[in-house]
């Protein structure tokens, strides 16, 4: 019996390998290789030398680059497993059609953001004990529990979607699994806006702005990834019978772009009538401050502009939505960075002697990444491009069968 257990064990992981050449995969794992042995060398060095010798963050700024990475990842790979759960449990034939590469998309980028998150706490125990000791006031550890529960779900997916020789039992368990992960995956995103807006020292942050603003904004980016991913993998040739799919994300990616303008919008509008507070002074620092090169270029540019009249001019072509997709992603990372380190700029104590509380001429703080934080930037990307484009060279991500 142990035998015959083993050679069907054998038989299922062989039926899982594969090899794919025409897909473009090798230049993006030898990428992965490297970022991921830069960013590790450098985490090691972070253990050994602690946060406050290697990265930038301080008292005053406690949260930057890697807090803001770590919610570029997590967010986008809800966002994917939204669109994932849309195609599995809700009957979208257009996302069902490409469920394999979502789901797999979608736990590489979480596993990314893992990376981030468990740099800025510095010592992986201190993850271990939260979890073990909770605090179930706290909404960070509700953050750490749905975004844990969602790999767990999206494992389970990846087991029923690549399981041969599936029943209509194991489509069904599948559509309960993208349900939940859909739900799971909305509640993990908000409940991290959550975590920012429950801070009702802090204004630019407080309230519930961010929850939405997250949600809206990683199904938007989880539509751009899935297009440029599939350009890529087909060498901007997208199948014909996958073209009204990218059509369907290109569509979803604009009107996304839409509720984010209208955000921004009220966001901007009620922090500025409230001069002079500290919500005003974190709008000032991105209208005019130190921030005003990200947001002016960064988020209303690459993130709004250009994305949205790429989609416009598009009418459906594959090649067009990629580019405003790629530009999108890009303009994302900053729509992060700059919320989490605007809202940390006003000083929460006055700049004494000896305070260490020191401010510009607008009345802030400032905050830059250091070196050792955008190499372990580069260990998330890194784990990203090694997992995700193995996964396209050495798995079969078309999806058989989505009925």
């Amino acid at each position: 019996m142990a035998h015959a257990a083993d050679t069907h064990k054998e038989s299922y992981l062989k039926s899982l390998i594969t090899y794919n050449k025409d897909i473009p995969a090798i230049p993006f794992i030898l990428l992965g290789l490297a970022l991921c042995a830069v960013g590790g060398i450098t985490a090691i060095m972070v253990f050994v030398n602690g946060h406050a010798e290697m990265y930038n963050v301080t008292r005053q700024v406690s949260w930057g680059l890697l807090i803001s990475t770590y919610a570029y990842f997590v967010i986008t790979s809800t966002g994917i497993a939204f669109i994932g759960g849309l195609g599995h449990a809700f009957g979208f034939e257009k996302y069902a059609m490409i469920s394999r590469r979502i789901v797999v998309l979608a736990t590489i980028v979480l596993l990314a953001g893992f990376t981030q998150i468990l740099m800025e706490l510095g010592n992986p125990l201190k993850m271990i004990y939260m979890m073990i000791t909770p605090n179930f006031k706290a909404p960070i550890f509700w953050m750490g529990m749905f975004y844990g529960v969602e790999l767990v779900i999206l494992a389970v997916e990846l087991f029923l979607i690549f399981k041969p020789n599936q029943t209509k039992a194991d489509h069904k368990l599948a559509a309960v699994a993208g349900f939940l992960a859909l739900l799971v995956g909305v509640l993990a995103t908000s409940n991290l806006g959550f975590v920012f807006g429950s801070l009702n020292a802090r204004p630019w942050f407080h309230g519930i702005h961010f929850s939405t603003f997250l949600v809206v904004s990683g199904i938007t980016g989880g539509a751009a990834l899935l297009i440029l991913i599939h350009n890529i993998v087909y060498k901007f040739n997208v199948p014909s019978r996958l073209q009204p799919s990218m059509a369907s994300l290109g569509k979803l990616m604009g009107g996304g772009i839409g509720v984010m303008i209208f955000l921004y919008l009220w966001k901007m509008i009620t922090s500025i009538f409230n001069m002079p507070g500290d919500a005003y002074l974190s709008a000032l620092s991105l209208i005019k401050g130190q921030l005003a090169a990200g947001f002016w270029i960064g988020e209303m540019g690459l993130a709004i502009i250009i994305p949205l009249v790429l989609i416009v001019f598009a009418k459906g072509n594959p090649k067009t939505l990629a580019l405003a997709g790629f530009v999108f992603l890009i303009g994302l990372f900053f729509t992060r960075y700059n919320y989490v380190v605007a809202g940390q700029l006003p000083p929460m104590r006055e700049g004494l002697p000896g305070s260490g509380v020191e401010t510009n001429a607008m009345g802030l703080l400032a905050y830059s990444p250091s070196v050792s934080e955008w190499l372990i930037f580069a260990l998330g990307f890194g784990v990203f491009f090694l997992l995700y484009f193995a996964a396209e060279k050495f798995l079969d991500l078309e999806t058989k069968d989505h009925h």
